[in-house]
């Protein structure tokens, strides 16, 4: 089974004492970027360069965030896949691009029967794209999961004109909100860095965080 998964921290690294999610610069042509998976599949490429607005000889020091992430997308999605993970993965790119990319995957679904899970706060657009949805709580549980159009107030929505997935989203979490308040439970930090220093207290956030000298140091 041939599966897909594309993120935001792609073309990114940490650098000591600046920080997370610092672009790579590396002075390299986008159509020598993973070439050989681009040469596999020249129709599809071709296609997808189009799509995104792509220019092959685009280097990557010099590209826009947004271009960053439709080199990404151009990278991640040339191989045909049957399974795709998607977490919001349309951060950065104009609106005309990121709406003929959803065309774009659900033609992948529709036609190729590939399966796509896409995990987003973005909303607009998107009423009419999913057939099904998955609510994650803040506690991890599943709030909803099932075909979008047995939801009763996604239907009641629909027929008022509102934004659907937006309004939905917004009721489910601001009951979810009520209860946090109603219980006295407070939100904790959860960033990247608090969980793998958790872990490796010694190993901290590329060395801008206390014990970064014992990073660098062979413990075997």
């Amino acid at each position: 089974m041939v599966r897909s998964y594309l993120d935001m921290d792609w073309g990114m690294r940490t650098v000591s004492f600046t920080g997370y999610g610092i672009p790579l610069q590396a002075d390299i042509a986008v159509k020598n970027m993973m070439s050989k998976l681009q040469s596999d599949y020249p129709e599809r490429r071709d296609e997808l360069i189009e799509l995104l607005g792509v220019d092959p000889e685009w280097r990557m020091h010099q590209v826009s965030d947004g271009q960053r992430r439709r080199v990404q997308l151009l990278l991640g999605l040339v191989r045909p896949f049957e399974i795709l993970l998607l977490d919001e993965i349309t951060t950065s790119l104009d609106v005309i691009v990121r709406q003929d990319l959803l065309h774009w995957l659900r033609k992948e679904s529709e036609i190729r029967g590939a399966t796509i899970i896409y995990a987003t706060h973005i909303f607009d657009g998107l009423d009419d794209w999913p057939t099904h949805l998955t609510y994650f709580t803040g506690e991890g549980k599943t709030g909803w999961q099932g075909l979008l159009n047995e939801i009763p107030l996604y239907n009641e929505l629909k027929k008022s004109g509102k934004p659907v997935l937006l309004s939905l989203a917004c009721d489910w979490l601001r009951r979810e909100q009520e209860h946090l308040k109603e219980n006295k439970i407070k939100e904790i930090a959860s960033g990247n860095s608090i969980i793998e220093n958790s872990y490796k207290p010694y190993i901290s956030g590329g060395g801008f965080a206390p014990g970064r000298l014992a990073g660098n140091i062979d413990n075997s």
